[in-house]
């Protein structure tokens, strides 16, 4: 039996004639499992292979007018944006939304292509098995794309609420104050614990690359700050002056948690992490505000799985 006879047999014949065909290792559940789409009443036909098409070209569809809903929404946000693009946290955020844009762009402008190729095999009766694959790839792809078009749609109308009203922008600084201090407090805690540690060496190394962290991110807030009064000052409006005292406390603590953790690490915690924690200082200090918190917190995972594995 050969897969060119697919089109009404009943499904577990369809499976054994891919599975038996020999090209490649596959798993009769797979196999079932791609073929559900093109199999109606238990029987792979050609209406359910049509339907399938026909639904993956509306997701596609779909996906497509989506991106440029978010398009359109990135047009309005940026057009918002347009008098305070110049500082420094306005811009850093609509670069991360034209990254998104481009990368979402892309995606939606493969799918025709990735599309494509399905449609090509409807009138070869051998492929219905690579057919009913490539269509659930394309799917699967289709509704990712439209996904991360409507959540960067919905950022994008966030952002332009948080362009249009001084209130939610301290609101939100002061909630990431709250955040910072709240990390400190328990790394403070973690810290206090050191001595009584099974494994004091490699938490100490922990915690003095989460307080290093935090540190950072205090100096980021301290930016933020800055930003913030130039554009109230800007646009005559009043400034929260206790949040850059707040902030001014919150990056004292978290220098002082860093001295702490470096002044009362043994000595053969520092022989053993040192040099792990030196390189990673290193590349934290390569981060210039608005950082890029992402890259901040791959940064960290690389060095602790260099440093403890």
């Amino acid at each position: 039996m050969n897969e060119s006879g697919l089109v009404g047999l009943p499904v577990g014949s369809a499976v054994d004639a891919i599975v038996d065909r020999g090209d490649g290792d596959r798993d009769p559940d797979t196999v079932r499992e791609a073929l559900d789409p093109v199999t109606e009443d238990g029987v792979v036909t050609r209406e359910a292979v049509d339907d399938t098409v026909s639904d993956t070209s509306k997701l596609v569809a779909t996906a497509e007018t989506r991106v440029e809903l978010a398009g359109i929404a990135h047009e309005d946000a940026t057009t918002a944006a347009a008098p305070v693009a110049d500082i420094d946290i306005v811009a850093a955020r609509l670069e991360t939304y034209d990254d998104r844009l481009a990368a979402v762009d892309a995606r939606a402008a493969d799918l025709s292509d990735g599309l494509r190729t399905p449609v090509e095999r409807l009138d070869d009766p051998g492929a219905v098995y690579e057919l009913a694959v490539e269509l659930r790839e394309v799917a699967a792809t289709a509704q990712n794309v439209a996904r991360e078009a409507d959540e960067l749609s919905f950022d994008l109308e966030a952002f332009e609420s948080w362009l249009a009203s001084p209130n939610r922008r301290y609101d939100e600084l002061a909630e990431d104050i709250d955040l910072v201090s709240e990390s400190l407090e328990e790394l403070s805690a973690a810290a206090d614990a050191l001595p009584a540690s099974e494994t004091p060496a490699p938490d100490w190394a922990d915690a003095t690359m989460r307080a290093h962290v935090l540190a950072l991110l205090a100096t980021d807030l301290r930016a933020e700050v800055a930003d913030l009064r130039t554009w109230a000052d800007r646009e005559g409006d009043p400034f929260r002056a206790e949040l850059a005292d707040r902030v001014a406390a919150t990056e004292r603590e978290a220098r002082a948690l860093v001295e702490t953790l470096s002044e009362h690490g043994e000595p053969a915690w520092h022989d053993r992490f040192g040099s792990d924690l030196a390189a990673f200082e290193r590349d934290l200090s390569a981060f210039a505000s608005p950082v890029d918190w992402d890259r901040v917190r791959e940064a960290l995972e690389e060095h602790r799985t260099a440093a403890f594995d």
